[in-house]
């Protein structure tokens, strides 16, 4: 696992020079990143984490089923209600999956662009693909299917999100939920608790086994934190073992 993350134990990195139709994932060329974790965080030997490896190709899935909605966004100090949208959801490792596999269901936050963009497209989409394949759900997993979460900032309730979301997980049915990002984690458990105590441990989404960890944006401005990353990772990797 950890090769596939390509870590460099201290070894710094060189200086660096709305749902659509389906659609395939473009290809992307090698990135590399590393950082020293801080000591008695990873479980393992992962003091850094590197991510450089193309992203496999996959296809979208639809996904449309009436489900329960969630309930409305909690109102920020400055009056306005948050409201989250749902991007494309994509099928991922589809030529790889197995039957009697752990099914995977991977929600990011993203910015705006993702919502038209592949999953593995940029910096942040190549440390996603390097992620998931140091979980090896590029090699056998069930099902993995991945939608980017867009934050913005306009008010009415979350209806229409909660109701594409529900569909979704009821088209999934995820052995584990993935949720990346700080405001996601927090927005889609219906909880103002401190990040730090969101991740780490089990969370229950719908009726759904949930992990929720750092997005991938995050970890490239702040990557002294990927070694969390990989603690909550192995976390989700244990409970998708456990429930498939």
């Amino acid at each position: 696992m950890l090769r596939e993350m390509g870590v460099r134990v201290w070894q710094p990195a060189p200086p660096a020079a709305d749902l659509p139709p389906a659609f395939k994932l473009a290809s992307t060329p090698a990135f590399a990143a590393s950082a020293k974790a801080e000591p008695g965080r990873a479980s393992g030997p992962a003091q850094a984490v590197a991510a450089a490896a193309p992203g496999p190709e996959g296809r979208a899935a639809p996904f449309a089923r009436p489900a329960r909605p969630l309930p409305d966004a909690p109102v920020p100090a400055g009056g306005t209600p948050e409201c989250w949208c749902l991007g494309p959801a994509q099928t991922l490792y589809a030529e790889t999956a197995q039957a009697g596999g752990a099914r995977w269901l991977v929600l990011a936050q993203a910015p705006p662009a993702a919502l038209d963009a592949p999953a593995f497209d940029g910096d942040a989409g190549r440390l996603l693909a390097n992620m998931l394949r140091a979980a090896r759900l590029h090699q056998g997993a069930g099902a993995v299917v991945f939608a980017p979460l867009v934050r913005q900032a306009i008010a009415g309730p979350m209806d229409t999100f909660s109701a594409a979301l529900s569909a979704l997980i009821g088209q999934v049915r995820p052995d584990i939920v993935l949720i990346m990002g700080r405001l996601a984690g927090q927005a889609l458990l219906a909880s103002s608790e401190p990040f730090g105590k969101l991740r780490g441990r089990p969370q229950v989404l719908q009726g759904h086994a949930a992990v929720v960890t750092y997005d991938a944006p995050y970890l490239l401005r702040c990557p002294l934190d990927k070694a969390r990353a990989w603690d909550d990772l192995c976390l989700a990797i244990g409970l998708a073992q456990r429930r498939a």
